[in-house]
């Protein structure tokens, strides 16, 4: 079956690149990466933002749900997959950022996503979010051109994607909010996990359902 981005995926840096680009700066302080870091770029696409954390962090995974956005990234350290992120194939407590950039308005089921991205995180785990503003009225005119130039999309505000974080038991460390979006980063509390954690050593190599890159 072939994915809205499927299309896109030839052209996406070339159309995209350049206006993210100062975006994605301020996305890798925020996320402020270190050697032991092992990190995942969930929806990564085509790795515009993965790419920019080579050489700052142990190690790169990228998950994305269209092939052909995947095939894009071509760069050996970035360890890539295809599959969703609602039924990511990593273990509980693998990474210790996760990073969702203008992935979350293309979910539908986002409280899935949500609990994925819980169990993927060790205690004190990070969280980057780089998304679309509901609460403000030029990401709502954005929302609503997405969805009739490109493919449905389902926005969230930043003040509701607060609380269905805090639920979760994620606190709001950092945050930058413009005319039509944001970026925030969260810390998952230690108490809310029990203190698990795994190795990135125990990554399955054989995931029947997924595509692995």
């Amino acid at each position: 079956m072939v994915k809205p981005f499927d299309r896109v995926a030839p052209y996406y840096d070339r159309w995209i690149g350049r206006f993210m680009s100062g975006r994605l700066d301020r996305m890798v302080d925020l996320l402020s990466c270190t050697p032991d870091d092992v990190v995942l770029d969930l929806g990564g696409g085509t790795g515009l933002f993965a790419r920019r954390l080579l050489g700052r962090c142990g190690e790169i995974h990228l998950l994305d749900e269209s092939s052909q956005m995947v095939e894009q990234v071509r760069h050996g350290k970035i360890k890539t997959r295809v599959g969703s992120g609602t039924v990511a194939p990593y273990p509980d407590r693998f990474f210790d950022a996760v990073v969702l950039s203008d992935v979350f308005h293309h979910i539908r089921e986002q409280d899935l996503l949500l609990d994925e991205v819980f169990r993927l995180l060790k205690p004190e785990g990070r969280l980057l979010v780089n998304e679309v503003d509901l609460d403000r009225v030029l990401g709502r005119i954005a929302g609503r051109l997405e969805t009739l130039l490109f493919t449905r999309v389902f926005p969230t505000g930043f003040q509701h994607f607060c609380t269905r974080l805090e639920k979760r038991g994620f606190r709001l460390v950092d945050e930058v909010r413009d005319s039509w979006s944001f970026i925030g980063l969260w810390k998952l509390e230690a108490y809310s996990l029990g203190g698990l954690s795994v190795s990135h050593a125990e990554l399955p190599e054989n995931v029947d359902r997924f595509q692995v890159q």
